[in-house]
């Protein structure tokens, strides 16, 4: 069965009930396929993060249904903490996802957790840091201690590391000088074109995305 995410009269309001309402996103319809390299597009405050958070059910929606493989994602008995692991997501700043000792440790936290074993766990992870771009020298190192480049890459592998079906990257360049903007979005492309992962990225413009 091909995978699919579908957004159906979507509409998320902060604030709902305050008398302060702001909309931030009004009546989505929107669907995603299986191996999709898809680029959501807007300025500030448009609502782009608020989607990426709907889509894997860090947020729920104010009215409207999200359906993955055709299951409500808000219905009963349905798994967040699955969808998490197949629609996995890379904050705006990376930071907010690196919290271990070391590069590797930090990759090894998603499958650890998933109860596997530890050759399942290693296997994993170094192949999540290699599909990456993270160099074996930098395993041992802190991960606050890396580039912002280097730190967007770590936080990548420990979302890949889980093998999602879906990799959603919240304004990966937003950070970055352009040589290493483009070198990220090349390494993206390709994670997309052979692994087959669905690609979902957030940008303020259009050539953030396809310089």
């Amino acid at each position: 069965m091909n995978m699919s995410i579908r957004l159906e009269n979507v509409n998320y309001i902060y604030g709902e009930g305050t008398g302060q309402e702001k909309w931030a996103l009004k009546n989505i319809n929107l669907t995603l396929h299986d191996n999709e390299f898809v680029g959501i597009v807007g300025h500030t405050g448009s609502g782009k993060s608020t989607l990426t958070q709907l889509l894997n059910g860090l947020e729920k929606p104010s009215s409207g249904q999200i359906f993955y493989n055709e299951q409500d994602i808000q219905g009963e008995g349905f798994s967040k903490k699955e969808l998490r692991q197949k629609v996995g997501l890379v904050f705006q700043y990376p930071e907010h996802q690196l919290f271990e000792v070391s590069v590797i440790k930090d990759v090894e936290f998603g499958p650890r957790n998933l109860g596997l074993n530890n050759l399942e766990i290693e296997k994993r992870s170094f192949d999540a840091l290699k599909q990456a771009g993270i160099s074996d020298d930098l395993l041992d190192v802190a991960p606050f201690a890396l580039s912002g480049g280097q730190k967007r890459r770590v936080a990548i592998a420990g979302v890949l590391a889980m093998q999602p079906e879906v990799l959603i990257l919240d304004e990966p360049t937003s950070q970055l000088d352009p040589i290493a903007a483009s070198d990220f979005l090349n390494t993206v492309r390709k994670i997309n074109t052979e692994l087959g992962t669905t690609v979902i990225i957030t940008e303020h413009r259009l050539e953030d995305i396809f310089p």
